[in-house]
């Protein structure tokens, strides 16, 4: 298997641990709805532009700056799936 596969598939696990240890449990409902669920695609692009205008800050500590790049390729999904959505198309591949 490629190595860019392989590595893919690390980055996967550790969003899907953050997603189930960190974001539900902070913004999820027992009902199933979420606090994203009514963000639009600016609202998602701005979220990864926050995190991008803090990437050279040290201050959080290295975990933090790490799982900054987890909630960007999070937000990024968020934003594919609303994308899709608003442009009535279908996945890519």
């Amino acid at each position: 298997m490629y190595d860019r596969l392989v590595q893919w598939g690390n980055f996967d696990d550790q969003i899907y641990a953050h997603i189930e240890k960190y974001t539900l449990k902070q913004y999820g409902s027992e009902e199933g709805s979420e606090q994203i669920d009514n963000f639009t695609v600016e609202d998602c692009w701005q979220n990864v532009q926050r995190y991008y205008n803090r990437r050279k800050s040290m201050i959080r500590g290295p975990k933090e700056k790490l799982r900054d790049v987890i909630k960007v390729a999070h937000y990024a999904q968020f934003i594919y799936d609303k994308l899709k959505k608003e442009l009535d198309e279908e996945d890519v591949y």
